[in-house]
């Protein structure tokens, strides 16, 4: 009935037209809200984190927030055959950079992993395109360094990077069990 009777008085007036809103106008949101992970996390120092398997690679984890609301995880994993791990999985430091720096094609897999709630699963997922992991080993306890890594926010279904949302880390020495 109020929209019929806008477009009446809009219809018959010269006069401009005048939208009506049921709502009070909302400020425009905060972008860093959305994103859900630091945009710097900096020099993180040793972290330990836990090695395991996936889909055919080695995985190691490492939190980076344990929350709440939900916890950030740095994920890197390592797929054989893909890659600069194209030869296997050995020790060495792998700058990300072409393979591996595509979420479809990478062997060296490099994620953080945003606002995991238990039984609901991650909220987002940042995908590094740049920095390098050092691996010193790669059996367990898994030990190596990360530098200048940086993550933007991709669609986890294919891969397309979504822009708007970035974080980076610094530098950081891991050891995975």
């Amino acid at each position: 009935m109020r929209l019929a009777l806008v477009a009446l008085l809009v219809g018959c007036s010269s006069d401009p037209a005048t939208v009506l809103i049921d709502s009070t106008p909302q400020p425009d949101a905060d972008p860093s809200a959305t994103c859900l992970v630091k945009p710097a996390y900096g020099a993180l120092g040793a972290v330990t984190g836990t090695a395991g398997s996936a889909g055919g690679g080695t995985t190691i984890t490492v939190v980076l927030d344990p929350g709440p609301p939900g916890k950030d995880d740095l994920f890197i994993k390592l797929v054989p055959g893909k890659g600069v791990f194209a030869g296997g999985v050995a020790p060495g430091t792998y700058p990300i950079a072409g393979a591996d720096a595509n979420y479809t094609t990478c062997g060296l897999c490099t994620n953080i992993i945003a606002d995991i709630i238990p039984a609901s699963g991650p909220s987002k997922f940042y995908f590094a395109s740049a920095g390098s992991i050092t691996l010193t080993t790669v059996t367990a306890p898994i030990t190596g360094t990360v530098s200048n890594l940086a993550f933007t926010e991709i669609n986890i279904g294919d891969g397309t990077t979504i822009p708007d949302c970035k974080a980076t880390i610094a530098s950081a020495s891991f050891t995975a069990n």
